[in-house]
């Protein structure tokens, strides 16, 4: 009965933008729950990083995560277990995993950690929460690489708490994914063949994705301006860059965004977000669902702003979305 009940939340999402709905008929099928906003490394070209005072600092509690997994369940597939901040600084985070993944809910769950910082309780937890993905950002395969972006990394813990993951991940017999993921910039770029021999070394698979030139002002400024800034993290191989440096544009960009039809997100502290991509700051919020109903927040008065500025119709109410489709969407 819930799976028959997300197949028809599924078609009636496509009808909503398909028909130019700006009140939306279904509800989101993917969920991005940030367990934290903290995290334990400098990235450069990360707002929490930057360490941004634009928002605030905190923890999903797990009551208060219990609660929001309870409304979604119904149509939710996916629950996506991080965003802005290290997931596994939430103490609570693997007992999140499993109330979101296991009966009744079960909702698939992914997430995406720096391995600087875990513990081997955390490592078993993980591995028996049920949880589908666990993705590991490690962009280099020297410390001296390493660290010119994951600035506060150590990559020598990152390859033992690995070596251990996957260690517990044969004696446990997890079904859990696990995927190395590396992201191309300048300063790496020559050790993509090499971290892509490592991986295969490890029995694991690697994603290989290209750097962005900011997490928070890529969607907020035109494209060409924001290459001429962040030129010094851009590849030289076309193959590894997401932008034409010669004409100063996305090689890929969406013509069409579908996602306040089909997602949301949650910050820690209850504020709802139209997607994962944008920084979470108060300003750009559609509501705090732990203040309403999610019902009024996702046919609210944003919401409905923002679909109507995808979908080209009238609309005196500018949201984030009319940022964000200004300036060419974030990438593909």
């Amino acid at each position: 009965m819930l799976e028959l009940r997300k197949r028809i939340n599924r078609i009636k999402i496509k009808l909503g933008y398909r028909f130019g709905l700006s009140k939306a008929i279904g509800m989101p099928k993917m969920i991005t729950l940030d367990p934290t906003n903290h995290c334990n490394l400098k990235c450069p070209l990360c707002p929490t990083g930057l360490g941004d005072t634009s928002v605030a600092y905190g923890l999903f509690k797990l009551d208060k995560f219990k609660n929001v997994i309870d409304v979604f369940s119904k149509w939710a597939q996916t629950v996506q277990l991080y965003s802005w901040g290290e997931p596994l600084l939430n103490k609570s985070f693997v007992e999140m995993i499993r109330y979101a993944s296991q009966k009744p809910h079960k909702i698939r769950s992914v997430t995406s950690v720096n391995l600087n910082a875990i513990t081997d309780e955390q490592i078993e937890g993980l591995l028996n929460s049920n949880l589908d993905a666990l993705h590991l950002s490690i962009d280099g395969t020297t410390q001296e690489v390493y660290e010119k972006y994951r600035i506060g990394g150590n990559l020598e813990t990152v390859f033992n708490n690995l070596k251990k993951l996957i260690a517990e991940k044969n004696v446990s017999k997890s079904n859990t994914k696990v995927i190395w993921d590396f992201i191309v910039m300048k300063q790496n770029e020559h050790q993509v063949e090499e971290a892509k021999k490592m991986a295969k070394d490890f029995g694991i698979p690697i994603k290989i994705d290209c750097v962005r030139t900011n997490l928070k002002d890529d969607y907020l400024n035109p494209v060409d301006k924001m290459i001429d800034k962040y030129s010094e993290w851009l590849p030289n191989n076309s193959q590894y860059n997401s932008y034409d440096m010669e004409t100063k544009t996305r090689k890929k960009s969406l013509d069409f965004c579908k996602k306040p039809w089909q997602e949301v997100m949650v910050n820690w502290n209850g504020d709802v977000f139209p997607c994962s991509c944008i920084h979470t700051e108060e300003k750009d919020r559609m509501g705090n669902i732990f203040e309403e109903e999610f019902e009024d927040i996702w046919n609210g008065e944003k919401y409905v702003a923002a679909r109507k500025e995808l979908l080209d119709q009238s609309n005196d109410l500018e949201t984030i979305c009319h940022t964000c489709k200004k300036n060419g969407y974030y990438t593909i």
